[in-house]
């Protein structure tokens, strides 16, 4: 992590919120959002959302096309799939947000068949593979980051897989991994990759941010069934520097603001600050006996989800450290009870990071079952 770069903004050791999303936000960015209101079809909006796409696409790694919503990263799940129109979708889960976008897909009325792998397990390229074999599928989605159980799936090697054994369009979730660790959509053949303003990229929630391949794009203009987000209209309307709704320009503003922010930090600086996080998290909890539910090499660089050392109750920690003055996750959906979670992404400084270790270790002490 370099030492010349803070990236708090001026407020190095006082992050205290560590949700896995929403994160903390700096104060520029919020005062970024309290920018007058302008017209979203004139020539200032126009000047501003021209800024946004050449930046955003040096942090999804791409060449190609890459667009905002005033959405949540499931208006982009719908996106993705109603866009493409596949004939039938092979859903790769193993935790509670893919599980999730598998049901999406059914509620939209695809075909669609799961792959399911254990909760805090990787997926298995090789499963996927296999699977390709039997059945023909027009896409395969996957998340990257497993939020619920902060396990990181071998995205390169999924899409590698996919390409290798069949036709399918990769539609990956990147929503707890893009600007936190490293997501290469053209390096790795993705065809849409989506996230939210409010994890890695350190906005307010509100915001979905997309890429989309050469392939997907062309295939949309054929195919697509979606309305609100039919990404013909989101290209037509980029080569104009405009939205085809009305945009938030509130967080468009702050996008720009914030873009500015990582790129000086650099997107692999980023990657590396978050990975140191991610390492001293590791550490202090192999030294207190804490166990991380992903084995080592599969763990999210931005979100790391613990069972506490036996005699110790998760969700009072995550209560007794609230008292503290700290905010983090408790465990979700049927591990409520019995994990919780460090969101460690952003913006977040190693100082504050260790703050809340600190405080963890107090709680602890309190929170014995």
């Amino acid at each position: 992590m370099s030492a010349a770069f803070d990236p708090t903004g001026g407020k190095p050791g006082q992050v205290r919120f560590f949700l896995p999303g929403p994160v903390w936000v700096r104060d520029a960015v919020r005062q970024a959002m309290a920018h007058e209101a302008i017209g979203h079809r004139g020539k200032a909006f126009s000047d501003l959302y021209a800024r946004i796409p050449p930046r955003l696409a040096r942090v999804f790694r791409t060449k190609g096309f890459v667009f905002t919503t005033t959405s949540a990263g499931t208006g982009l799940w719908e996106a993705a799939l109603l866009n493409l129109a596949p004939g039938r979708v092979l859903s790769l889960v193993s935790g509670a947000f893919s599980e999730r976008w598998a049901q999406c897909a059914r509620d939209l009325g695809f075909e669609t068949d799961v792959l399911e792998t254990p909760w805090g397990r990787p997926v298995d390229p090789d499963d996927v593979r296999r699977a390709l074999g039997k059945t023909p599928y027009g896409a395969v989605t996957v998340v990257h980051s497993e939020t619920s159980t902060g396990t990181l799936n071998d995205l390169a090697a999924i899409a590698r897989a996919v390409r290798e054994s069949s036709e399918a369009f990769v539609l990956a979730d990147v929503v707890t991994s893009v600007a936190g660790s490293p997501v290469e959509c053209d390096a790795w053949g993705l065809d849409f990759a989506l996230s939210g303003s409010q994890k890695a990229l350190a906005l307010p929630p509100g915001l979905g941010v997309a890429f989309a391949s050469d392939r997907f794009r062309a295939r949309a203009r054929e195919k697509s069934r979606a309305h609100y987000l039919r990404l013909s209209e989101a290209e037509a309307f980029a080569a104009r520097n405009q939205t085809p709704y009305t945009p938030s320009t509130p967080h468009l503003f702050a996008l720009d603001v914030q873009l500015d922010h990582i790129l000086t930090e650099t997107v692999e600086g980023r990657w590396a600050r978050h990975d140191a996080l991610r390492s001293r998290v590791a550490r202090w909890a192999a030294e207190r006996g804490h166990t991380y539910a992903p084995p080592e090499g599969a763990r999210s660089w931005t979100v790391s989800c613990l069972a506490p050392r036996p005699g110790v109750s998760a969700e009072a920690l995550v209560a007794k450290v609230k008292e503290r003055g700290f905010t983090i996750g408790g465990g979700y959906g049927k591990w409520k009870a019995s994990s919780f979670r460090i969101g460690h992404m952003g913006d977040v400084d190693l100082a504050s990071l260790e703050a809340l270790l600190a405080a963890l270790d107090e709680s602890a002490a309190e929170a014995a079952a």
